[in-house]
């Protein structure tokens, strides 16, 4: 019975093109995109007081300090000044960013890019992400966000 449960064989994590799935990568990144340029447009990325109400009582910025700006700087292609505002926001643009390009070209096909975590992957993204956000908060807090 290894690497099975009760409920059947365990699941590998995997990346699938699926055949009529809803190219979900290209539809956030269109809507990341949208809300960046409306964004740039409108010159709330320029404004010269503080938006956020943590960082207003507190003195200290909220988990996505710099993200907008950060969002601006990836969509005027400049990745490491991106990086510099907000990492993990940059690193999750990324991502978003080759998800939607994969869905771009399976679209061609009628496919899109579906992913499947197994178990294991799980577990680990469990440790993982809450640590990249203490970890981000510490470089907000460090580089004066």
């Amino acid at each position: 019975m290894s690497g099975e449960s009760v409920m059947g064989p365990a699941r590998a994590s995997a990346f699938r093109a699926v055949a009529g799935a809803f190219p979900l990568g290209a539809a956030l990144a269109l809507a990341g995109a949208l809300a960046g340029y409306a964004v740039i447009l409108l010159g709330v990325h320029r404004l010269g007081f503080i938006v956020c109400y943590f960082k207003l009582f507190t003195g200290f910025p909220c988990l996505t300090c710099g993200g907008t700006r950060a969002a601006v700087r990836l969509l005027q292609l400049d990745p490491a000044a991106a990086l510099a505002m907000n990492p993990l926001v940059t690193v999750a643009g990324l991502l978003v960013g080759v998800w939607a390009l994969a869905d771009l070209v399976l679209l061609t096909r009628r496919r899109a890019l579906r992913v499947e975590l197994g178990p294991r992957a799980v577990r680990v993204l469990r440790v993982l992400v809450p640590l990249a956000v203490v970890a981000n908060w510490a470089y907000l807090i460090a580089a004066g966000r």
